[in-house]
């Protein structure tokens, strides 16, 4: 089972802007991005809190059953380059295979697309159920733009995850994926059924002052849900799954440099996805300079642990991309920036 998320360190410095005066939001948050691998036969990962560190899930008898009758298994192929993975194909190659299929990849080059419209709703700081899931719908429609023009030019698969705000503890009883696998503070991407599930009260948004920054900040928490649906849909997380899993009894350190590089990759894709739509959608300027300063960051407890200075580094390099993908490939960056 999923155990709880760690809690977000309070309090947060709030973003208020006033008449003449912008004060600095320092976001003081603990741990990283997660990525919770993929083992053969497995359920499928779940995106965490981008400002928490959660643990791995381990299957249930359910879901691993579900999941192996869904899932015929293939002939391997060569796994030296990429290709979309088949339903139960799993990469039968070498590490220094699957590092190079992690390095190049299409969503390690190639930009990704501008959408003309997004309008978000005007939305509170502590939106109710139902502001909320409106500007999270609007925001799914913007990012859905994104990744799905993305995904086709490149001949990849993608299907669009829908959005569904609950109130914790009541989590919906259609979803795919067991309740024990649900916490308060964090949303669950349900790959099982295409779903993020979105508790109530989560967000960076809940942290503001000013309800001007709400809308694109609920937009960048969104951005990063995407981040694991364009993993998952274009098979890269089982390569990225079975690298960690060779590395995991043979080479510790490579197996944490390796959920490191996944995590900053994961948030900088948010990042450059989030400014593709219109000005008036993306994430406040305070709210960049915020997100891109070390200051807004601890480093986390080890081994999942990344340098403030580094998660703002990738960060930013989302922000300034201009969806230029290659900006976000921290597999072919050196170690010191990933570290």
């Amino acid at each position: 089972m999923q155990p709880p998320a760690p809690q977000r360190k309070r309090p947060w410095a709030l973003l208020a802007v006033a008449a003449s005066c912008i004060l600095a939001m320092i976001l003081v948050v603990g741990g990283g991005i997660t990525f919770l691998a993929l083992n053969r036969g497995g359920p499928e990962p779940v995106a965490g809190d981008p400002t928490t560190t959660t643990e791995s899930v381990e299957p249930s008898d359910s879901e691993a059953t579900s999941t192996a009758e869904e899932t015929p298994t293939t002939e391997a192929s060569d796994y030296s380059e990429f290709h979309v993975l088949g339903l139960g194909e799993f990469p039968e190659a070498t590490p220094e295979e699957l590092l190079g299929v992690m390095q190049d990849n299409p969503l390690t080059e190639g930009g990704l697309p501008d959408v003309g419209s997004c309008d978000l709703p005007a939305t509170p700081t502590a939106p109710s159920q139902e502001q909320l899931q409106a500007v999270l719908d609007a925001a799914s429609g913007c990012l859905n733009q994104v990744w799905s023009v993305a995904s086709s030019d490149r001949g990849l698969p993608w299907t669009a995850p829908d959005v569904v705000v609950y109130t914790w503890p009541d989590v919906p009883s259609s979803s795919s994926c067991e309740a024990d696998t649900f916490a308060e503070d964090v949303p669950r991407m349900c790959n099982l059924d295409s779903t993020i599930y979105w508790p109530v009260g989560y967000g960076t948004a809940t942290d503001f002052e000013d309800e001007a920054h709400a809308p694109g900040a609920y937009l960048w928490d969104l951005a990063y849900m995407y981040s694991n649906a364009a993993s998952w849909n274009s098979t890269l997380v089982f390569y990225q799954g079975e690298l960690r899993n060779q590395y995991e009894d043979t080479d510790p350190e490579a197996f944490d440099d390796a959920w490191r590089r996944n995590s900053l990759q994961w948030i900088c894709w948010a990042s450059a996805a989030s400014m593709q739509v219109p000005s008036a959608a993306q994430p406040s300027q305070e709210l960049r300079d915020a997100l891109g300063s070390p200051d807004a960051w601890e480093a986390g407890e080890p081994p999942n642990d990344i340098t403030p200075e580094n998660r703002a580094r990738w960060i930013a390099a989302g922000f300034e991309s201009g969806g230029d993908l290659a900006k976000c490939n921290t597999w072919t960056a050196e170690t010191e920036t990933v570290s």
